[in-house]
C-alpha cells in the first residue's frame, strides 16, 4: 500500500471505531480516582505487568505494517495480515488485490520504519482488563520513496487498538490522529470525582492548545521557551495559529512532581495547492506534530519544562 493509500486505509477506520474510542476514552478521562484502593492504578489502566508486552508487540507489528519492498509485495502483504486481526485484518484481506496492483504499479518503497514512541493508554473497559483489549498511542517514522523521486521522511501519529488472540496480541484497528478540529467529550462515566491523571492531562491539553494558538507562553519554564520557538519555527508557524489544538495526550511516565507526555498537536497550518485549473487551501502536514512534553508541578498546577519531537 502506498503512502497515500496507507493514509486512506487508516482514515477509513474512523467511523467504524469512533464510538468505541469515545466510550473508552470517556471512561479513562472521568473514571474515579482510586488512590487508597491498594492497587495504585486507576480502573481503566492496563495492568502494569501487561504494558511492556503490549507495547513491544505493537511496535513490532507497526514496523511490519509500515514496510514494503515492491519486489516482495506478496510476502509483505502476508506479513501485514499476520500482524492484524478482526476489522483491520478483514480490511487488508478485502483490499489485498487492489493494494497489490497499486504497489506493483507505483513501485513505492516504505523503509526504515521505526516506532519512536509508544504509550499504552487504556484497557478499553472499566474492569482493568478490557477482556483482552488495549488502546495505545504510537508514533511511526518511516521513509517513502518512488522511482525517480527523492526519499521522503514521513511521520504517522496513530491510535492503535489491539486484541488478545490465541496467537498473542494483534492490531485490530488503526486510526491516524485527526489533522483538523476534534470533538471534545463531555461525560460523567464512572463514580466519584475525576481521577488525578485526568486532571493532569486536562491541564496539559489546555496549555498545549493555548501554545498552538499563539498564547500561553507564561506556562513555559526552563528550556521549554527555546524548545517551543524552535519547533514552531521549523513547522512554519512561529507565532502559532488561531485554530490550533491538542488532539491527544498520553502519559509516558509520571511521579508526584513531574510527568512526560506524548502529545499529538495540530498547529492548524494551511497551504495552497493547485491541481489543474483548481486552487484550494488545505491543511498542511507540517503543522501536525507528535511531541514528548515534560511538565512539572508548580504550586497547585503544572508548567511545561521541555518539548521535543516524539
Amino acid at each position: 500500500m502506498g503512502w497515500k493509500g496507507m493514509q486512506e486505509w487508516s482514515k477509513a477506520s474512523t467511523l467504524a471505531i469512533a464510538f468505541v474510542l469515545s466510550g473508552s476514552l470517556a471512561w479513562a478521562a472521568f473514571g474515579p480516582d482510586v488512590a487508597g484502593s491498594g492497587t495504585g492504578e486507576s480502573a481503566w489502566q492496563l495492568p502494569a505487568s501487561s504494558r511492556p508486552v503490549i507495547a513491544d508487540t505493537a511496535a513490532r507489528q507497526l514496523v511490519t505494517l509500515n514496510t514494503m519492498d515492491p519486489a516482495r509485495v506478496d510476502q509483505h502483504l502476508d506479513a501485514w495480515e499476520r500482524a492484524t486481526t478482526a476489522a483491520e485484518h478483514d480490511r487488508l484481506r478485502r483490499g489485498r488485490a487492489a493494494t497489490r496492483a497499486r504497489m506493483l504499479r507505483e513501485r513505492e518503497t516504505l523503509s526504515a520504519a521505526r516506532v519512536s514512541t509508544v504509550v499504552p493508554m487504556s484497557a478499553l473497559g472499566p474492569d482493568g482488563t478490557g477482556q483482552g483489549r488495549a488502546y495505545l498511542m504510537a508514533v511511526v517514522r518511516l521513509t517513502s520513496a518512488k522511482p525517480g523521486g527523492p526519499p521522503v521522511e514521513r511521520v504517522r501519529r496513530l491510535r492503535v487498538f489491539m486484541l488478545l488472540t490465541p496467537h498473542g496480541w494483534r492490531i485490530s484497528d488503526l486510526m491516524e490522529a485527526p489533522g483538523g478540529g476534534v470533538l471534545w467529550l463531555s461525560s460523567t462515566v464512572g463514580n466519584g470525582p475525576p481521577s488525578r491523571e485526568f486532571l493532569m492531562l486536562q491541564d496539559a491539553r489546555r496549555m498545549m492548545t493555548d501554545l498552538a494558538r499563539g498564547e500561553g507562553r507564561a506556562a513555559l519554564t526552563g528550556s521549554a521557551v527555546a524548545d517551543r520557538d524552535r519547533i514552531w519555527r521549523r513547522a512554519g508557524a512561529p507565532g502559532g495559529t488561531g485554530n490550533g489544538q491538542a488532539v491527544d495526550v498520553g502519559i509516558i511516565r509520571q511521579d508526584d512532581d513531574s510527568a512526560e507526555l506524548l502529545v499529538y498537536l495540530n498547529l492548524g497550518i494551511t497551504e495552497t495547492v493547485t491541481e489543474g485549473y483548481t486552487t484550494k487551501i488545505v491543511p498542511s502536514e507540517r503543522g501536525d506534530l507528535a511531541l514528548r512534553v515534560t511538565i512539572v508541578r508548580d504550586g497547585s498546577g503544572w508548567r511545561i519544562s521541555g518539548m521535543r519531537n516524539a
